[in-house]
């Protein structure tokens, strides 16, 4: 009978105890077992992206030719008034005129508006003031300027319309200082008291001008006419002659 070592019988009690544990757990592998593995960590997901700011409409280009700027309305053009073909002598302007105003009324010897007192006439030339109110010549008072002691440096002797201007040196007058003198209105609306908006022309060299500016500053030069005219207009004024009255 033979007898083992109490080593190598241990071994084998190890052994048997192992196979009869895998026995009792069915034995072997089973192709049918999946093993197990450690499950994944869920992803996260991904962040939306971010918004994207939105492209401003594109502004228009402007076109390269700039529209046609519409001309503005105009007053229409005054009534052409002509000056008479043949000559009238400057002495028949009063009788073409009627009275219209009262007598100059004036005391004292004060300045008015830069016109003082004449002192001698070394100086002297004339200019002609006509006045029309609905196709109408209008008589100047006489003597505008003249009396109480004063004969002013420019004043008138009748009612023709010619102002005289007498100085002992050369001056430069206007027509809004002999109407500050005459003591009557004038600007662009209004005219010596007169109803209606006037208008104004210079006649110079034989040539009708109108005049859209100041009327004030209008300068009375020598044989200048100045025309002021309200209500209906005349469409033909006299043509004066000046050389055969000695002005």
């Amino acid at each position: 009978m033979l007898t083992m070592k109490p080593r190598r019988v241990l071994q084998m009690t190890i052994t048997l105890a192992a196979l009869s544990t895998l026995a009792a757990c069915g034995g072997g592998s089973d192709s049918s077992y999946a093993p197990i593995t450690d499950p994944q960590t869920p992803t996260s997901p991904a962040p939306p992206p971010p918004p994207t700011t939105p492209t401003p409409p594109t502004t228009p280009t402007p076109p390269t030719t700039p529209p046609t700027t519409p001309t503005p309305p105009t007053d229409p053009a005054p009534p052409e008034i002509a000056l008479a073909p043949t000559y009238t002598n400057l002495t028949a302007a009063e009788s073409l005129s009627r009275p219209n105003w009262a007598a100059w009324s004036h005391t004292g010897t004060a300045v008015v508006n830069g016109v003082g007192c004449a002192k001698n006439e070394d100086y002297h030339i004339h200019a002609l003031l006509s006045i029309y109110s609905n196709g109408q010549r209008l008589a100047l008072p006489d003597s505008i300027g003249r009396g109480s002691g004063c004969n002013y440096e420019m004043h008138t002797h009748d009612g023709s319309g010619v102002l005289h201007i007498e100085t002992d040196v050369p001056k430069v007058f206007t027509l809004g200082q002999f109407f500050s003198l005459w003591g009557l209105p004038l600007s662009v609306s209004a005219a010596a008291g007169l109803p209606g908006t006037p208008t104004y022309y210079v006649i110079e060299n034989e040539k009708i001008t109108r005049v859209t500016t100041d009327p004030a500053a209008i300068v009375l030069s020598r044989h200048k006419e100045i025309l002021i005219v309200t209500g209906t207009p005349p469409t033909q004024v006299p043509r004066y002659n000046w050389s055969n009255t000695g002005l």
